[in-house]
């Protein structure tokens, strides 16, 4: 079963739960996106990495990322001052 395959099976809340975490809060932009970017290069397809980011320029770079690289975001959410974000490795 492949990782993506094997994600679907799983019931929601596992999936963002397993999500690779990659905490940049307190870094000013540039700094979350190059975070998620290096994260990315080390995951395999079908893995899902969840950025956590305070910054709110994020909420433009990281949708345009997504757009521009065709990295799905699954999921967006502000939870007071903090930006959460889960995208999905494709093929290298």
């Amino acid at each position: 079963m492949t990782s993506s395959a094997k994600q679907a099976s799983l019931a929601p809340d596992i999936v963002w739960a397993s999500a690779v975490r990659v905490d940049a809060s307190g870094q000013p932009c540039p700094q979350p996106l190059l975070a998620m970017r290096r994260a990315l290069k080390q995951m395999a397809p079908g893995e899902i990495l969840h950025l956590i980011a305070t910054d709110p320029a994020s909420q433009r770079d990281i949708r345009s990322f997504s757009e521009l690289s065709g990295v799905p975001l699954l999921r967006a959410e502000i939870d007071g001052e903090f930006f959460h974000y889960w995208l999905q490795q494709i093929d290298q």
